[in-house]
C-alpha cells in the first residue's frame, strides 16, 4: 500500500458533508468507501480491508464511539481518526484511551485533515504503532525497547516507565524511523496537531522528559537534537555512556 492508493472508510451520516469529504479525498488520490450509520460502518470495516477509518461520533443506530471500540477490538492496528463537533475533554480522552490515532473537531480545514491522514498513513507504513524493532541497516538496535500501546509506557528488560499521551506520541514518531532527523515543524504537526511556533518550549520540555525516561529504563538510546532543526532517536554513542546526564 502506498499513501496515494490507500483505501479509506468514511463514516458520516450527513450526506452533504460525506460527499464533500469524499470528493476531496478522491481528489487527493485515495479510494473512498462511504457509510452513513455506525452498524453498517462496523460491518464494512470488519469485512473489508481498509487502511484508515474516518469516523463521526453522532451516528444513527450504533454511535461512532461504540463502533470504533469494536473495530479496534477486532482490528487493533487499524488507524482511526475521529471527526466530531463534540470537543469535550472526556470524549477526547476516551477516544485516545481506545487507541484512536487522532481527534479532529468540526469545523476543520480540509487541507489540515488531508495532512493528518497522510501523517497517520506514513506512521502505519513505517511501523510506528508496532513494537520497536531492530534497524540493523542504520546500526541502531531498538529490539530491547517496547512502546506499549495499552499502558502508554516504555519497557525494557530492566524496568517500565509510564508516558504521558504527548510523550507517547513523540517517542512513537521518533522510533518509527530510528536515526532519522525529524524537523520541529513535522513533529509539532504530527504530535500536537498545530503549526510549530519557534518561541514555544513545549517540544523541548517533552524531549527532556523523554530523555530522562529512556535513561531510567536503560534503553541504550538517546534523543539527539540539531539546534533550530529537529530531533532524532539514536543509539547512545560510546563516548557519552559514562558522561550522559
Amino acid at each position: 500500500m502506498t499513501e496515494a492508493s490507500a483505501h479509506i472508510l468514511l463514516v458520516e451520516d450527513d450526506v452533504t458533508i460525506s460527499d464533500l469529504l469524499a470528493y476531496y479525498l478522491r481528489k487527493a488520490g485515495y479510494q473512498v468507501t462511504q457509510e452513513y450509520d455506525g452498524r453498517s460502518a462496523l460491518q464494512r470495516a470488519l469485512a473489508s480491508p481498509f487502511d484508515l477509518v474516518l469516523m463521526d461520533l453522532l451516528l444513527p443506530g450504533l454511535d461512532g464511539m461504540s463502533a470504533t471500540r469494536e473495530i479496534l477490538r477486532r482490528k487493533p492496528g487499524m488507524p482511526v481518526i475521529i471527526l466530531s463537533a463534540l470537543a469535550e475533554r472526556e470524549r477526547l480522552l476516551e477516544s485516545f484511551a481506545l487507541g484512536v490515532r487522532d481527534y479532529i473537531t468540526k469545523p476543520f480545514d480540509v487541507d489540515v485533515l488531508l495532512a493528518r491522514i497522510a501523517a497517520n498513513l506514513r506512521r502505519t507504513q513505517s511501523g510506528a504503532e508496532r513494537p520497536v524493532a531492530s534497524d540493523s541497516a542504520g546500526g541502531v538496535d531498538l529490539s530491547d525497547l517496547r512502546i506499549d500501546e495499552d499502558t502508554r509506557s516504555i519497557k525494557t528488560a530492566h524496568r517500565q516507565v509510564s508516558l504521558t499521551p504527548k510523550e507517547h506520541g513523540l517517542l512513537s514518531l521518533l522510533a518509527s524511523q530510528p536515526g532519522h532527523l525529524f524537523s520541529k515543524e513535522e513533529i509539532t504537526e504530527s504530535v500536537w496537531h498545530h503549526r510549530y511556533v519557534s518561541s514555544s518550549r513545549t517540544l523541548d520540555v517533552h524531549v527532556r522528559r523523554l530523555r530522562d525516561k529512556l535513561r531510567r529504563v536503560e534503553a541504550g538510546l538517546q534523543i539527539y537534537g540539531v539546534r533550530g532543526v529537529g530531533y532524532r532517536l539514536d543509539a547512545i554513542e560510546e563516548s557519552e555512556k559514562t558522561s550522559l546526564r
